[in-house]
């Protein structure tokens, strides 16, 4: 039976796509640098390999003998500097061992705006990646998802209290998806069989405003939230205040700039696939962990 190889399972996408191929009776081999962080992948059925993504010597043994592989670039510590040296270092390694390899088909978790080479923050590493991945024979399918609806998870405990902090206009609306439908369509576009490298670019139902994140919890609270705006030019600030570098924060800057501006938009806004979970099913998930 053919295996398939999942990378990120400690996270959100990763889990479900994970979960979604074992529930369909496939053979799932899922990547992480900590086997103990593994354990409850190897209780339903999954083999754990203990892999660095930045190794092409890791990643060259867990492709080995495999069908296909679900990739993305993890996140960094918020105090993370040279983001797209690092990046790079994960990019070249995916791309010697996928190419060392006969892993028929890759699925790599990109972004809304990773067609721009500069402008979107820490998109551009996406679009470093994409740039790379496509000098290689192997099929890839680029998931271009958009704003995770869990980025709202940080603003939920002073939404308890009345107010949503945001930097972007209340009414301004833009996409905006559920890790779990990223996460569902990776696993089924994995199982496909592409001839050539294709761009897959997926939403949620509809997009969204932080004045429909704060009825939408008015809702779910019980009690009434008002977005709260802050100025645009101090995101950089607030992200250093939170402990990121100042690099890392003037790439958040770049991207909430992007997103206000339009920037971060749809290459090929007509064939945009939308996902099923909706802003309030993944708001109730985030607010029933706090």
């Amino acid at each position: 039976m053919a295996e398939y190889v999942v990378a990120g399972v400690t996270g959100h996408t990763g889990s479900v796509v994970a979960q979604t191929l074992l529930d369909s009776g496939r053979k799932v081999r899922v990547l992480t640098r900590d086997p103990h962080k593994a354990e409850r992948w190897k209780k339903r059925g999954a083999h754990v390999g203990q892999t660095d993504l930045s190794s092409p010597h890791d990643l060259l043994n867990a492709l080995r003998g495999t069908e296909a592989a679900y990739f993305l670039l993890p996140p960094y510590p918020p105090n993370t500097t040279s983001v797209r040296g690092k990046a790079k270092k994960m990019i070249d390694a995916m791309v010697q061992a996928i190419g060392g390899t006969d892993v028929k088909h890759v699925v790599f978790l990109s972004s809304i705006g990773a067609q721009h080479a500069d402008g979107t923050g820490p998109v551009l590493s996406l679009h470093d990646a994409e740039q790379e991945l496509k000098t290689l024979k192997t099929p890839v399918t680029f998931l271009r998802a958009c704003y995770f609806m869990e980025n709202w998870a940080p603003a939920l405990p002073d939404a308890k209290e009345g107010l949503l902090n945001t930097f972007l206009p209340a009414e301004l609306k833009w996409a905006q998806v559920a890790a779990h439908d990223i996460g569902q369509t990776a696993a089924h576009l994995l199982l496909e069989h592409p001839k050539q490298h294709r761009v897959v670019e997926l939403a949620g139902p509809e997009d969204v405003s932080p004045a429909d994140v704060a009825r939408v919890l008015s809702k779910l609270l019980e009690t009434e939230v008002e977005p709260l705006v802050e100025p645009l030019d101090q995101v950089a600030e607030a992200f250093t205040g939170m402990g990121f570098s100042p690099e890392y924060a003037a790439m958040y800057q770049h991207l909430y700039e992007a997103i206000a501006s339009g920037r971060l938009r749809w290459e090929h806004p007509e064939s945009v696939v939308r996902g099923k979970d909706t802003l309030e099913q993944a708001l109730a998930a985030m607010l029933a962990k706090l």
